[in-house]
């Protein structure tokens, strides 16, 4: 019961941390760098959670002008433009548009993007080759986070003209549209869906595990949870080290323990002992109990019961 409710106290905690962090503005949490960066035989996986992760379509200047036209008639539609503020918008969208144009056409820009998408291409070269030796896939993980520099310095300047376009085209809406729509909330993405589940989830098990409440089911979704993290980076023998990790791990680490201690929690009725699992589901387990001792009693020999 003990380990329980600590592991429910650090899954709460973690969960509590992550939507306070959330609501503080310029420091939400996500869970990008985790899986962006993972190593382990999940990686591709992970990585896909992530939209456009390599930013190809933010450096493709037709997916980034249809992103932006997307962007306005989203808005657009958001505030019911009229004809006259549609067509403003449409100017504001072609200035982008031609800023667009130049900044791709650059000569340096160029020659930029073109090094970014060669070295990329090598990278995942090696993260897809089953036959990479060790050291060719600690160096593709830390060229990784070098091209990761280089691919926020190349879409900087678009993603800036993309918020700026987005703020010029929400400022032709009239006080009267903005109070009655609201503010534009983009849609959600996968990575957004993540970053909730994983604030949230961790909240509703440390809560469930702390109470013992649903206390098994708590615990097995804390293992595929733990599990998953374990996979993301795992300690084994020709991946790179987790830069994040505290202290040497070699196969086992504390991710790997925790997960084992979830499923041994999961196999284990704690929260019928002491818990709300133990009010909601304690009659039925005690019925149960009896109705199999009273089975096993009649079931034994004559003999045996008048021993």
């Amino acid at each position: 019961m003990l380990l329980r409710i600590a592991i429910g106290w650090h899954f709460l905690y973690e969960g509590l941390e992550k939507v306070e962090t959330t609501r503080k503005a310029g420091k939400a949490f996500t869970a990008e760098p985790y899986l962006r960066f993972s190593t382990g035989p999940l990686a591709p996986v992970f990585r896909g959670l992530i939209p456009d992760v390599n930013s190809i379509h933010k450096l493709n200047p037709d997916d980034r002008k249809a992103s932006w036209k997307a962007d306005v008639d989203r808005i657009a539609s958001h505030y019911h433009f009229d004809q006259a503020q549609r067509d403003k918008a449409q100017l504001e969208l072609k200035d982008s548009e031609d800023y667009a144009d130049i900044w791709f056409e650059d000569h340096e820009t160029k020659e930029n993007r073109r090094k970014y998408f060669v070295e990329l291409g090598k990278v995942q070269a090696i993260e897809q080759n089953p036959n990479a030796l060790s050291y060719e896939r600690e160096r593709a993980a830390a060229k990784r986070k070098d091209l990761d520099a280089d691919r926020r310095s190349l879409i900087a300047d678009l993603d800036a003209r993309g918020e700026s376009l987005r703020s010029a085209v929400t400022l032709l809406a009239t006080p009267e549209q903005q109070k009655s729509a609201g503010p534009v909330v983009p849609p959600r993405t996968t990575l957004d869906w993540v970053n909730l589940s994983t604030m949230w989830g961790l909240v509703i098990m440390g809560v469930c595990l702390i109470l013992g409440l649903f206390s098994p089911l708590a615990a097995l979704a804390g293992a595929v949870f733990l599990g998953q993290i374990y996979l993301s980076m795992p300690p084994w023998p020709g991946l790179p080290a987790n830069p994040m990790a505290e202290g040497h791990y070699f196969i086992v680490n504390k991710n790997l323990i925790e997960m084992l201690a979830c499923l041994a929690l999961a196999c284990i009725p704690t929260g019928s002992w002491i818990g709300i699992d133990a009010l909601l589901f304690g009659g039925r387990r005690r019925r149960r109990e009896l109705a199999r001792e009273l089975a096993e009693a009649e079931s034994e020999p004559a003999s045996a019961r008048s021993r």
